[in-house]
């Protein structure tokens, strides 16, 4: 009866956007968005409704960064909020530079959003310090 769904954690979600970050590559996490993909931020008024509208948005931002030489860093980490237990720290530039948390949601096998939050800080969360994908350049 009908194709069988994979599920997919939230925290299986959130390595799959980590590993994104670290190798400033989409393909894989546009693989797993639902076409009704949310993405939001409290530090942006407007929410990104649709897995099309994400991807147009993150492409660009994902060759900017490779173009800065600009690390980003996301660490998984445990912070129980808004429904969600595990999420993201993210920090810029450095580890220590922390800039947010991500929670992630899922529906039928697919991510169906992914929230940037500044509350709760970033600081307030448990690290792991297992950032999915990230890989050391050795200089």
């Amino acid at each position: 009866m009908g194709k069988e769904i994979s599920q997919i954690t939230e925290k299986e979600a959130l390595s799959i956007y980590a590993r994104m970050l670290h190798t400033l590559d989409s393909s894989e996490f546009e693989s797993f968005l639902a076409e009704d993909f949310s993405y939001s931020s409290q530090k942006v008024l407007t929410d990104m409704n649709s897995r099309d509208e994400f991807i147009e948005y993150i492409r660009p931002k994902l060759e900017t960064i490779k173009k800065t030489k600009s690390s980003v860093y996301a660490e998984l980490g445990v912070c129980p909020a808004y429904g969600h237990t595990d999420c993201l720290i993210l920090a810029q530039g450095d580890k220590s530079n922390l800039l947010g948390v991500a929670f992630a949601s899922v529906h039928e096998g697919k991510i169906s959003g992914i929230s940037l939050c500044i509350v709760p800080t970033p600081d307030s969360v448990i690290r792991s310090g297992i950032y999915p994908g990230f890989q050391e350049i050795e200089s």
